[in-house]
């Protein structure tokens, strides 16, 4: 099957796509996304224009022939998404190495989602929302680019990298920002934070950079820091092929490879055989005391000894060669010359060869050609002179010293997908320094080399090598960073050393190829976030499992609502009506919407008891962010007359609509709840605490609490001790006090309540309240003759109330009750103006019974 990847739900092009056949199921697993770890998956997947359930995905096979569209499902309302990226399908672009507690550096597993309130590290929430601070609280920003570890000269490595600290305004006071436990201030020159507000612009500082890190290039399994690159002393012996070709200066092979280790500025010994034509002349004596002598005329091709007169020159096969002294010369045309030799060896005096027309000699064994120009294939060497134009078999060209090339590293892709860079670093360590200690324990300068290639993969262009020296004499770790730029291309990079590695304890010279990095194209303003710049000296500076531990203890910075219901100007706030304002206004939502009247009268609540809301939201609803919002103030969400309207259960003595048989459709049921021996009796009470951040419980009890059974709550958005012990101790007070519950059936009457409205009820229980209907009032000596339809029930020695339900459903006052002129009326000093009674409208309904229990 086909399936492709869409970046929305909206028409447009995929931005990936991918052949596969097999179940759906199948395919997550095969580039490694474990879809099953979430509850609601972030996007949507149909087959041939049909949708199928995540639930249908482990048996919905398909073949090459369908056509499967996966589709991000954007992330509306109180918060948007860090960016596109699904899963690890797209996690190529932000693949890039972090710090660890494992070694010199690591990659971050994305794993499941850690609880951003409670999280202890920077996170690439990749595909995650943004996290929402409200109040003053503990965030460990996010990766917006991935760090980059680089050394600014050879002691010393900075990591740096840009973070989101979250969307809107902040107060960040310097102490509060940390490295683990330890403020910035406390690093000094060790460690540099910025932070930046919305829209600013970045381009100043180099942290905005996305530097993408390529993770084949880095600490290995065995335990280096990075890729070792090393000389191999097989890889200096050059197997003979059937031929050489020799012409000036270059010497071709017939078939197979010169060895890797060779290159410009090795040094070889080469050896051939050329016929020369030998002649024995004797040397008469110069005087009478002397005695002549016999000597060889040696007479060929010699361009490529260069010989001088008195010059050494070597005789024989290599390492069995003998040195002789050129005694004369008679230089020929085109290399040829004419060359007697003298041994100034023990023996001493003149050679004397056997004659011949075409003796075959080997000159030069001895001499060492430096490789100037290097191919695999041929090479062009520099040296006492040059060779004649000859294809020979039986030569040999042999390994003699000077430079020696380490293998090349394999060759690494320096970008993801199909990304180009014009700008690469590539990070070089000397795990034990660079040194060379002499025998009296002195350190002494060593010098090693670099070869860094690169080449466009896109295109197959030639590779171009940059060289690289350097010396130093020191036993101190030491790493350098290498910057490479070039037009933009999608480039290939491998390695090697330069230099044979020693061998001798007395030698420092290790080199690992520590880390390859590309830059990619990235942002310069975060329009909506402030985000933070941070600069830490890492290597022995610091520990690396803290590397990514930054955080910050930020207050938000929003609109506050004022005494007569409007919004006054940004400040620094912890108030739950200003975030709970904050997250409305995130859904499109205005002030219209809110129920200012009650918002205000529990602002003023919340603000004298010193509650206030101090959370990181992660992923959420909007609902879910409102009840964490108002359950920090004791009060809960709700809907009234299409306005977001908290409620909270406090201290209320006005009664709102009244319930009764008049307008009951049945019985009003009570319900008690009897107490049982598995009952909680003790509440503990789990939150944050604001110093430490770190979770704290709290129990709370009431007289007579064993505590053998305790409730559990955990209490999001609180970080003070004593505020979460006063919703415990109410949660506990609820448990034991709250044991009555009431329900009953009515019609439309019910609308004219709300959740948690404060109502009267009654029912037709003797010794408590009844109700009746009222059929008409009438004035009787300065008060009022209620005249009802129902009997009343009266007892002696003990005052009565009555009260009646106004046109809106609610409940008049109580007014002191006497009887009337027979058994279904009654007096009562009712101020005008009278419930009025006409068929227009139901009529009123009047409550009646005894002042205690009414």
């Amino acid at each position: 099957m086909t399936i492709r990847f869409f970046p929305s739900l909206l028409p447009g092009e995929p931005i990936e796509s991918y052949e596969y056949a097999g179940t759906i199921a199948g395919f997550f697993l095969s580039v490694g996304i474990d879809y099953t770890v979430r509850e609601q998956q972030p996007v949507t997947l149909t087959l041939n224009g049909v949708t199928v359930p995540v639930d249908e995905w482990p048996d919905t096979v398909v073949t090459h022939s369908d056509d499967v569209e996966v589709r991000l499902i954007p992330r509306g309302g109180v918060f948007e998404g860090l960016g596109n990226i699904l899963g690890k399908i797209f996690n190529a672009l932000f693949g890039w190495l972090m710090p660890s507690a494992g070694g010199d550096r690591n990659d971050p597993g994305q794993g499941r989602k850690l609880e951003t309130a409670t999280a202890k590290a920077n996170q690439a929430k990749l595909g995650e929302v943004v996290p929402e601070l409200a109040g003053r609280f503990r965030r460990y920003p996010d990766y917006l680019t991935p760090p980059r570890r680089h050394f600014v000269d050879l002691r010393e490595q900075w990591l740096e990298f840009h973070a989101c600290v979250g969307p809107g305004r902040y107060e960040i006071l310097p102490e509060n920002v940390k490295v683990g436990d330890t403020p910035f201030s406390s690093l000094g020159d060790d460690g540099h934070y910025e932070i930046f507000d919305p829209g600013m612009d970045l381009s100043s500082t180099s942290t905005h950079e996305h530097w993408y890190t390529v993770s084949e290039v880095g600490g290995t399994s065995s335990g280096t820091a990075g890729l070792v690159l090393s000389t191999e002393i097989a890889n200096r012996i050059n197997e003979q092929p059937s031929s050489y070709t020799f012409d000036g200066v270059s010497i071709s092979r017939s078939e197979g490879l010169y060895p890797p280790a060779w290159g410009g500025g090795t040094q070889v010994f080469i050896q051939y055989e050329r016929p020369y034509t030998i002649t024995r002349v004797f040397v008469p004596p110069s005087s009478p005391e002397e005695q002549g002598y016999y000597i060889s005329d040696i007479n060929g091709y010699f361009g490529h000894v260069a010989p001088i007169l008195n010059q050494s020159i070597w005789l024989g096969e290599i390492e069995s060669e003998v040195e002789y002294r050129v005694d004369s010369i008679v230089p020929g045309v085109d290399g040829m010359a004419t060359i007697r030799l003298w041994d100034d060896g023990e023996m001493g005096g003149p050679v004397d060869l056997p004659p011949g027309p075409e003796v075959p000699l080997v000159f030069g064994a001895n001499i060492r050609w430096t490789i100037s120009t290097y191919s695999e294939e041929e090479m062009s060497v520099s040296g006492p002179g040059s060779f004649e134009s000859v294809t020979l078999s039986g030569a040999l060209v042999v390994f003699a010293g000077g430079t020696v090339y380490g293998e090349w590293t394999s060759e690494f892709f320096a970008t993801p997908g199909n990304e180009v860079t014009d700008t690469a670093e590539a990070d070089f360590f000397f795990p034990a320094g660079l040194a060379f200690i002499d025998g009296e324990g002195n350190i002494q300068s060593r010098s090693v080399g670099i070869e860094l290639q690169y080449r466009d993969v896109t295109t197959s262009g030639p590779r171009v090598t940059l060289a690289r020296s350097y010396t130093q004499a020191t036993l101190d770790q030491i790493g350098m960073t290498e910057r490479v730029t070039f037009t933009a291309i999608r480039p290939a990079f491998r390695a090697r050393r330069v230099g044979a590695e020693g061998t001798s304890t007395q030698v420092q010279d290790t080199i690992h190829w520590y880390g390859l990095k590309s830059r990619l194209p990235t942002r310069t303003s975060y329009p909506r976030w402030t985000t933070m710049s941070i600069k830490l000296r890492s290597g022995g500076r610091i520990a690396a499992q803290s590397e990514n531990q930054i955080n910050v203890v930020a207050t938000r910075i929003l609109p506050t609502l004022q005494s007569d219901g409007s919004w006054g100007s940004e400040q620094v706030t912890r108030d739950i009506s200003a975030f709970a304002r904050y997250i409305a206004q995130t859904i499109g939502y205005t002030d219209s919407d809110l129920d200012i009247d009650e918002f205000r009268r529990l602002h003023s609540v919340w603000a004298s008891r010193g509650e206030t809301l101090d959370y990181v939201f992660d992923l959420t609803t909007v609902k879910e962010a409102m009840n964490v919002a108002f359950k920090a103030g004791m009060a809960e969400l709700t809907v009234a007359d299409g306005q977001i309207r908290p409620v909270r259960d406090d201290v209320r003595t006005q009664f709102e609509h009244s319930y009764s048989p008049q307008n009951m459709t049945g019985p009003l049921r009570r319900t008690f709840k009897t107490p049982k021996h598995d009952d909680p009796d003790g509440v503990e009470v789990e939150y944050i605490d604001g110093e430490t951040w770190t979770k704290q419980t709290v129990r709370c009890f009431l007289p007579g609490d064993q505590g053998f059974k305790l409730e559990k709550v955990t209490i999001n958005g609180v970080t003070d001790r004593v505020r979460a012990w006063r919703i415990g101790m109410r949660r506990r007070r609820q448990l034991r006090y709250r044991v009555w519950d009431y329900a009953f059936g009515t019609e439309m009457d019910a609308l004219n309540s709300e959740y948690l409205s404060y109502v009267p009820l009654f029912d037709d229980i003797p010794g408590y309240g009844q109700s009746a209907i009222l059929e008409r009032i009438e004035p009787i000596s300065g008060a009022a003759l209620l005249h009802v339809s129902e009997p009343l029930r009266w007892e002696s020695g003990v005052p009565h109330l009555v009260a009646y339900r106004r046109p809106d459903g609610t409940i008049s006052p109580l007014y002191s009750a006497s009887p009337g002129v027979d058994d279904c009326s009654l007096i009562a000093n009712i101020p005008q103006p009278w419930p009025s009674i006409s068929l227009k409208q139901e009529p009123p309904h009047v409550y009646f019974g005894p002042a205690e229990r009414m």
